[in-house]
């Protein structure tokens, strides 16, 4: 994670994550370039995360809990003035086998 969070500083304004690294209680790394937005579901392991670039100037961006509220999927809100439409943007966790035998 802190090499994906290094590379991605100064490139991307949003990182999406599955399978991150959490610690006890969904506590995750922190970057000094990013915010960290993670679902709000409580006494399991969330699957997914999304960073959001800090003082992010060319658009605002927000948790949308209220539509999904899941340790495997999450939405954020992502507007600015030069788009008539706000982008919805899902981070969804699909766990499948990777064993040939599994269905």
């Amino acid at each position: 994670m802190h090499a994906c969070m290094k590379f991605a500083k100064n490139k991307t304004d949003v990182v999406i994550l599955q399978e991150s690294w959490m610690k006890d209680e969904n506590i995750t790394i922190l970057h000094s370039s990013f915010i960290c937005i993670k679902s709000n579901v409580q006494n399991t392991h969330v699957k997914v995360l999304i960073f959001v670039v800090k003082n992010a100037k060319k658009f605002t961006c927000r948790s949308r809990s209220n539509i999904v509220n899941s340790e495997n999927m999450q939405a954020i809100l992502i507007a600015n003035n030069k788009i008539q439409r706000e982008i919805l943007l899902f981070n969804i966790y699909n766990e499948k086998s990777q064993n040939a035998d599994d269905e």
